[in-house]
């Protein structure tokens, strides 16, 4: 390939060859033998199922809005994390699953990896240094490891922050206003993919980055620049909420409603990282790695929150990170500041820091959130790794030798420290006699050989590589890394069987085919998998849930009252999870293939009608009044009274009924007859959306048994529907679909000044 072409197309070719990188490191992956897929936790449990339910629905050409085979009821639309608004997610509609996830995987990879060469080369890097640069944002451990543990919206946000930032550095440096509209469009995929945990990290860190720009700007006496900077930052992210507030705004409403919003401080600083723990920055795995299944790994790492803790962002970067101060320039100091925030906020309670964020940052509070700031720290190595490569190879020949003499010296001392720690460990090696300690002592000599070795393979590109081509040099410190993260990176990619789980294929053959009449509880289960086989399920698997579904959950499996109105009659319990105390009246109806199925012969209808109320001022009294064990379901119904509504209520008559006659995802179709007025109770979910009607006139659903839904039904034989129609939603839509015309506005300018003579 001519020079001149490649110098002309520099930037084109180093993106393409990042793009390949990352098809070639999720391989086989993307075309796995047969009847295999890629394994992860939640990918497995958690977004396979939900997966399944939203893509069918969008075959049907519609929305996935209630899931009604989990929890009760499911506004799944609206559940941030399964990103059903995000453009990719829709492009996996009609791949197999077994190749959609890992392709899923290996776009936003490459997607981080482009994105950190463009802000890098934004800030004045050439290209050898940012492509290293983009490699490391692309595949640090805090990255890579998500695929092990199934964490897909992880790794999907975190590939729009180098683009963020890139794009506000770009809309900066434009001064206009189609570009601060343009520049908010990353900001806004990340918001449409709505892992929230990672956008309370992004948006503080965003906004840290372009306040330094405005400070730059005002430190160099260009106050009106400065307020210009900071302006252009409201302005970018109130366009980014705009522009994704058709999933942003149902979001907000289900977390306002989930059991997230009244945590206490030990929740959200849970899987804050050990002070011990730092030592993995240079030794990955010396507390353990994965192995196995993250059950049996968890097994064999009692404590330890491998995914969690991961902060590995390579040899080499951690080198430049540390001579960034001392010998780069004094911009650059910024990102090592960025850097140490990010492990004094991922200590958690150990810091001050993490505190002060949980009690004056609204939505703080929400998550386990306390070492997710980490990766601050991984995007600080990365970027000044992109930004120090040529840097350091661009230093005069003499200020070159001095600090090469520096890291001669550094290299033999650093290199005799771990020689002698390497002979020590194994000599401690062979003097144990328990697996265990020969176990611990073998991966401790193995992660100080590892480190001895990507130190003096880095050292020696910094001290003997200068005056080389510099293709040579970037080809090299690209190798060297390569081998270091991705080493580190395969491991967590293995596929499995793409089976059904044996508990749910047993129940399928032995229960009920009529799956409308009962529920299910399940435990030690993939609980959300029941969907494949049409089961509804009283409970699910998110970590990220409604509140009042939780509550009834845990109120079936003790109360037997709690089981009965629910239509719960058969609970699954698979081998590796001990069963909690359950209610009286569960009795096990077959043990087949190591799935013990109890059931109970109570079990209520699905919708039924009772004739007296209990009424309630709100869901806290009306939770109170449930706790009453002599409170019948069957005939008391404890409903919170909104204002303007009344009921007549009459005593039970003979030959009542109420029967469902369609039940699809979002609409619910009931026959009832009422001797006498009376109040119907169907034992699904109540939220914001869902809208009644008797005979064809509206009727106002009021919250029943804290949190299903009821009416007022009149006398006589009648026709009830249940409908959801989400008016956030809609809300959101025309929000979105206004920012969307700002944003081809915008995009025509730029296409008109682009033609523009310079």
């Amino acid at each position: 390939m001519p020079t001149a072409f490649i110098k002309r197309h520099r930037d084109f070719l180093a993106g393409l060859i990042l793009v390949i990188m990352a098809f070639l490191f999720m391989g086989k992956a993307l075309f796995p033998a047969e009847g295999r897929m890629l394994y992860g936790f939640d990918l497995e449990r958690l977004f396979y199922p939900f997966g399944e339910f939203m893509f069918r629905a969008f075959r049907a050409g519609k929305l996935p809005l209630w899931n009604p085979y989990v929890f009760l009821g499911f506004p799944q639309y609206a559940e941030p994390q399964l990103s059903t608004f995000y453009p990719a997610t829709w492009l996996l509609t009609y791949l197999p699953a077994s190749s959609a996830y890992a392709l899923q995987y290996t776009l936003h990879f490459a997607l981080a990896a482009v994105g950190g060469y463009v802000f890098i080369r934004r800030l004045g890097g050439k290209w050898a240094g940012a492509m290293l640069g983009g490699f490391a944002i692309a595949y640090a451990l805090t990255m890579t490891v998500r695929i092990f543990v199934g964490h897909m919206p992880h790794v999907m946000t975190l590939a729009w922050m180098p683009w963020c930032l890139a794009a506000a550095h770009w809309a900066v440096e434009k001064r206009t206003w189609w570009a601060t509209i343009i520049a908010g469009v990353p900001l806004a995929m990340a918001f449409l993919i709505g892992y929230i945990p990672f956008l309370i990290l992004m948006i503080p860190a965003l906004a840290i980055f372009v306040l330094w720009l405005a400070f730059e700007a005002w430190r160099a006496g260009d106050t009106r620049g400065a307020l210009r900077i900071v302006l252009q930052l409201a302005a970018l992210g109130l366009f980014a909420a705009l522009l994704a507030a058709i999933q942003l705004l149902p979001s907000l409403e289900f977390a306002s409603m989930s059991n997230r919003a009244a945590n206490r401080y030990n929740f959200s600083d849970s899987y804050s990282i050990q002070w011990s723990f730092l030592l993995t920055s240079i030794m990955p795995d010396l507390f353990g790695a994965p192995q196995g299944t993250v059950e049996l790994w968890l097994q064999n790492l009692p404590g330890a929150i491998y995914w969690e803790w991961a902060l590995y962002g390579g040899i080499l970067p951690l080198v430049f990170f540390a001579l960034a101060w001392s010998v780069g320039r004094k911009q650059w100091r910024f990102w090592v500041v960025l850097g140490l925030l990010g492990v004094l906020l991922a200590l958690g309670d150990k810091g001050v820091l993490h505190r002060l964020l949980y009690d004056y940052v609204p939505g703080w509070s929400w998550f386990r959130f306390a070492s997710r700031p980490i990766y601050l720290f991984n995007l600080a190595l990365a970027v000044l790794a992109g930004l120090m490569l040529d840097y350091w190879f661009d230093l005069p020949a003499e200020r070159h030798a001095a600090l090469a003499a520096r890291l001669k010296r550094a290299l033999l001392g650093l290199g005799v420290l771990l020689g002698l720690l390497v002979v020590l460990s194994v000599f401690w090696q062979g003097a144990q006699t328990e697996p265990e300690q020969v176990q611990i002592a073998g991966a401790i000599s193995e992660q100080l050989m590892r480190l001895l070795f990507f130190l003096a393979v880095s050292l020696g590109l910094l001290i003997w590589g200068y005056g080389r081509p510099r293709w040579q040099v970037a080809a090299l410190a690209l190798a060297i890394l390569v081998i270091d993260l991705w080493g580190q990176g395969n491991k967590f990619i293995t596929d499995v069987k793409q089976e059904p789980e044996l508990g749910w294929v047993m129940a399928d053959i032995i229960l009920p085919e009529n799956r409308l009449d009962y529920r299910v509880l399940s435990k030690a289960l993939a609980e959300n998998s029941g969907y494949f086989y049409d089961f509804y399920s009283i409970y699910g698997y998110d970590g990220f849930t409604l509140e009042a579904s939780e509550r009834l959950h845990e109120l079936a499996v003790s109360d037997a009252r709690v089981a009965r109105m629910l239509s719960g009659q058969f609970l699954l319990h698979g081998p590796w999870w001990e069963l909690p105390v359950i209610a009286p009246g569960w009795e096990v109806l077959t043990e087949p293939a190591g799935v013990t199925i109890y059931e109970r012969d109570d079990a209520g209808p699905r919708v039924f009608i009772v004739h007296e109320v209990l009424g309630a001022v709100d869901a806290e009294q009306a939770w109170a009044f449930m706790a009453d064990p002599a409170l019948d379901y069957t005939r008391t119904a404890v409903v919170e009274m909104l204002p303007d509504t009344n009921c007549l209520i009459d005593p039970a008559g003979a030959n009542e009924s109420a029967t469902i006659t369609s039940y699809q995802d979002d609409r619910v179709v009931i026959q009832a007859t009422a001797a006498g007025g009376g109040w119907l109770v169907l034992n699904d979910l109540m939220y914001p959306g869902w809208q009644a009607w008797i005979d064809g006139q509206p009727v106002v659903i009021q919250p029943t048994n804290y949190a299903l839904r009821g009416v007022c039904l009149p006398a006589g034989t009648h026709e009830i529907v249940f409908e959801f129609h989400p008016s956030i939603l809609r809300t959101g839509a025309v929000l979105s679909g206004l920012a969307l015309l700002l944003l081809v506005a915008a995009l025509f300018f730029a296409w008109r000044h682009s033609r523009q003579p310079a």
